[in-house]
């Protein structure tokens, strides 16, 4: 079996010639979903992308993302304007919750999702179970 082909680096891209880099394409990029992102709001994704890992089995951990309350207010400082941009980000496709750590007292999981491509059409439509779960959300 051929060995990978290993990527070097630019100087201005890392301290090292080669290794880990999180992957963000142009049409991403320059989708309507990702220009109607803040930029914080497009780092806090690079963020959860800088953890996405593809094992040598070809399995990933695309559905196994989390962020603890630590990490979360070492990023954001605020808890709420943390969970706000997390909302965005679901709420535009890039993001989904996988399971809520409401009730267990621990962190939430997400995985990625791929319906940011579908963001602006008629039938976009982001299912329920996809969203962060809100406690009485459905009081008011």
């Amino acid at each position: 079996m051929p060995k990978s082909k290993e990527i070097k680096h630019y100087s201005f891209e890392s301290a090292k010639e080669k290794g880990a880099f999180t992957k963000i394409c142009k049409d991403m990029q320059q989708s309507k979903a990702w220009n109607e992102l803040s930029l914080r709001q497009q780092g806090l994704y690079l963020h959860l992308k800088s953890k996405f890992t593809k094992y040598k089995n070809q399995d990933t951990n695309e559905n196994n993302i989390s962020i603890p309350k630590s990490e979360a207010l070492t990023l954001y400082g605020d808890l709420r304007t943390f969970r706000d941009d997390l909302d965005i980000l679901i709420e535009h496709g890039f993001v989904r919750q996988v399971v809520s750590g409401y009730n267990t007292r621990t962190a939430n999981i997400y995985g990625f999702s791929p319906l940011w491509k579908k963001y602006g059409e008629e039938d976009f439509i982001i299912p329920i179970q996809d969203k962060r779960y809100i406690p009485n959300a459905h009081k008011k």
